[in-house]
């Protein structure tokens, strides 16, 4: 049994590591401010090379179907001349395929060594398991293989589907871009007339003195307060408190507009990354990148905003 830590699980363990240490050391030094950076970067460190580790295999997938087709066309003129499985596959790693090179080398060098050719195409199959179009290409590929018949055909067929749905693909991904893109446009419109509010907004209402209105009984009475003062809230006044702490602002009724704007700001990014994805790629899963460029580019913002001092306090 292999016991060795595979690519995904060392990349995980060892982000979490670090974003765990990270979270203690704000703990342990009792900033609220410094816990709340810590806590953001560590987020960042635990999410980002995941995603990149994720987004360089989609790519190399992505990459491997590309000339799997020309693989297999080979593959079916090469059995058509009379070669057996084994001779066509060695005479194909000969033959540049770009990423998938490597691959059918190994493969070959296996069936060299006298391993079944369906066991190669198990351990092929598992390397490329998630990709939908491969792995049913290579469940088509055993079945006729087992079941006997015209292979040279099936594998010319299989090619040729795959070729169709590719292009298929790029034609969705051409149409769905733009929404896409629309989905970006509405989250940045909407960062942008939230952070204008908290501009205009907080001055007003601290400028309005409490009780104003009261002169005449006809006259509507107006009073802004601090929601969390003395009101005994924990939630969201507490999580409100931290963020400001976090932006180094003051606490009052400032702090808890401007903590109430950045908690939206965050929550919009992350669903509209959700949806970008589902619309682009029909995964929410997969708009996981579109919510981390939103946020991360959101949680800039504001931070450069209030290091150069020009949020209203």
């Amino acid at each position: 049994m292999n016991m060795g830590l595979s690519s995904k699980q060392k990349i995980v363990t060892a982000s979490m590591s670090v974003s765990i240490s990270l979270i203690l050391v704000g703990m342990l030094l009792g900033d609220v401010a410094v816990l709340g950076n810590l806590v953001i970067i560590a987020a960042f460190i635990s999410v980002v090379p995941f995603f990149l580790y994720k987004y360089s295999k989609f790519m190399w997938l992505k990459s491997l179907e590309t000339q799997f087709p020309n693989f297999l066309r080979d593959l079916a003129d090469s059995k058509r001349s009379g070669m057996s499985f084994p001779e066509a596959i060695r005479i194909a790693s000969k033959t540049n395929y770009g990423k998938l090179t490597p691959e059918i080398e190994l493969m070959s060098n296996r069936l060299s060594w006298g391993t079944p050719f369906l066991r190669v195409l198990d351990i092929f199959g598992e390397k490329v398991k998630d990709s939908k179009v491969m792995t049913e290409a290579m469940n088509i590929i055993k079945e006729s293989y087992q079941s006997g018949g015209n292979i040279a055909s099936t594998l010319e067929s299989v090619g040729q589907d795959i070729i169709m749905i590719k292009e298929a693909e790029e034609e969705k991904a051409a149409l769905v871009k733009q929404h896409v893109m629309l989905m970006y446009g509405i989250f940045y419109m909407f960062m942008a007339v939230s952070i204008i509010i908290i501009f205009v907004m907080v001055p007003m209402i601290k400028s309005t003195p409490a009780g104003m209105g009261q002169q005449g009984s006809s006259q509507l009475s107006i009073s802004f307060s601090d929601p969390c003062a003395g009101s005994g809230m924990i939630f969201p006044c507490s999580l409100f408190a931290s963020i400001c702490s976090m932006l180094n602002h003051p606490p009052g009724i400032s702090c808890y507009y401007l903590a109430m704007f950045f908690s939206v700001i965050m929550i919009q990014g992350l669903f509209s990354g959700l949806i970008a994805g589902q619309l682009g790629e029909g995964s929410a899963v997969a708009g996981t990148k579109h919510s981390m460029i939103m946020v991360f580019s959101a949680i800039g913002v504001i931070l450069f905003l209030s290091k150069a001092g020009m949020l209203p306090s």
